[in-house]
């Protein structure tokens, strides 16, 4: 990948989409990670700050992060984009009072809660929602259906997580955020390579070879199949559900 490349294509998408849509401007999630660190400043860059909001919103009551928060607040700061800091662990927490106790349903409640809130700010200030999620997820279904998989616009949704990586230096992500491990941040300990049981240069080097680009001949058939499996149980994230045609 050329990161220059991707660079100006990415910011051109984001600049394309909202001025063709006559919208005023994006909002996005802001997790102090990787992939919101990076879309956020592609918006910036092709927009202008004033025309990007970035909305922090943890959830103090699953489990605190005050580093990702500092992160997060410190790059809207740095980028000159104006943010909303919501805490969203207290709606949680009243609704799974009155619901049955599922950790995974639990943390998949706490991303759709996540996302209302940036469609409510997208539905009063007339701007698209940027999701932030990178090839490599939206290829493994690592995401949650209507939670981070929903958006408007996806300029990052082209790029495997290394080449956003790769893209992130270009941009000049700072080092702290480069340096961090993926997770959807649900609960603590939480990682993405963990969860997905390989790295991501393992995946991205499964995923491209399985579209043709690459060999593969390091890696072992099991980890193969392994990717290949995520993919196939995830595929219902990628379209519509089905319907019933009369």
């Amino acid at each position: 990948m050329d990161p220059k490349y991707a660079y100006a294509a990415t910011t051109n998408f984001i600049l394309r989409e909202v001025n063709g849509r006559n919208c005023k401007g994006v909002v996005l999630g802001l997790s102090g990670g990787l992939d919101s660190s990076v879309a956020a400043t592609l918006a910036v860059k092709a927009l202008g700050p004033s025309r990007v909001l970035g909305l922090v919103l943890p959830d103090r009551a699953s489990f605190s992060n005050s580093v990702a928060i500092k992160d997060a607040v410190k790059l809207a700061n740095n980028l000159g984009m104006k943010y909303n800091l919501i805490q969203v662990g207290g709606a949680r927490l009243d609704l799974t009072k009155q619901l049955p106790s599922n950790r995974l349903a639990k943390g998949n409640l706490t991303v759709r809660l996540r996302m209302c809130i940036l469609y409510y700010f997208a539905a009063i200030k007339k701007l698209l929602v940027v999701g932030t999620s990178d090839r490599s997820e939206l290829e493994l279904g690592y995401f949650t259906k209507y939670g981070d998989g929903a958006a408007d616009i996806l300029p990052i949704g082209g790029l495997y997580k290394t080449e956003v990586r790769e893209l992130g230096r270009y941009i000049r992500i700072p080092n702290r955020i480069m340096k961090k491990k993926s997770t959807p941040g649900l609960w603590r300990g939480q990682t993405a390579e963990a969860e997905i049981g390989l790295s991501y240069e393992e995946v991205d080097e499964i995923l491209k070879n399985m579209h043709g680009n690459e060999s593969i001949h390091k890696i072992s058939s099991k980890k193969v199949l392994l990717v290949k499996l995520l993919a196939e149980k995830n595929k219902h994230k990628q379209s519509l559900p089905p319907i019933c045609k009369l």
